[in-house]
């Protein structure tokens, strides 16, 4: 009697597949996700690669207008996300932690990329609210800031110094170490 091996290689198959692949995600995601490195003087303290930060318009949960420029005097930290990302959602509770501590020294603008369909504001809201998310969120419904600073994939995040000044950029999400990094850096930035 003849057995019938079929099933187990395609199971095999599938498993060789699957482990594959999830290799290639991580090491695709290491050389298209790359961070921006901060630019530092003799004592450390990072130092703006532009003069001034290219400004935009959001609008907050009340639908007035809000700008980067109207920001300046405090380093500012941008994250642009949606709901339905998932790497964006990986760091939030993080982000949230850092407002909880930081919120008070440095201003967190929490760039939803509110589309109309498939990210509303009132399906924004109820995810933030669902969450427990203290952190302010900010609607990017004409993708102004997104241009601004021509994002191309989500989560990415900007470091705005408090003279305006632009200070990093950094692509992918992050884990809890490198959002602490990043508020260090911002509060360095201060002075």
């Amino acid at each position: 009697m003849k057995k019938n091996y079929g099933w187990l290689l395609l199971l095999l198959a599938i498993v060789v597949l699957l482990v594959g692949g999830s290799v290639a995600y991580r090491l695709l995601g290491q050389m298209t996700n790359p961070t921006v490195p901060i630019e530092t003087n003799e004592a450390g303290e990072p130092v703006s690669s532009q003069s001034e930060a290219a400004d935009f318009t959001v609008y907050d949960g009340d639908g007035a207008s809000v700008t980067l420029s109207a920001k300046q005097g405090k380093p500012v930290f941008i994250n642009f996300w949606a709901t339905w990302c998932a790497p964006c959602r990986s760091e939030l509770a993080d982000i949230d932690e850092a407002y909880k501590t930081y919120g008070d020294r440095i201003e967190f603008m929490m760039i939803n990329l509110t589309d109309g369909s498939s990210e509303t504001v009132e399906g924004v809201r109820a995810f933030v609210e669902e969450n427990g998310y203290t952190f302010p969120v900010y609607y990017d419904s004409d993708e102004s800031a997104a241009l601004a600073y021509g994002v191309g994939s989500i989560p990415t995040t900007v470091l705005i110094g408090p003279d305006g000044s632009y200070l990093h950029t950094q692509i992918g999400a992050m884990s809890a170490d490198t959002i602490e990094t990043l508020m260090q850096t911002l509060l360095a930035a201060e002075g």
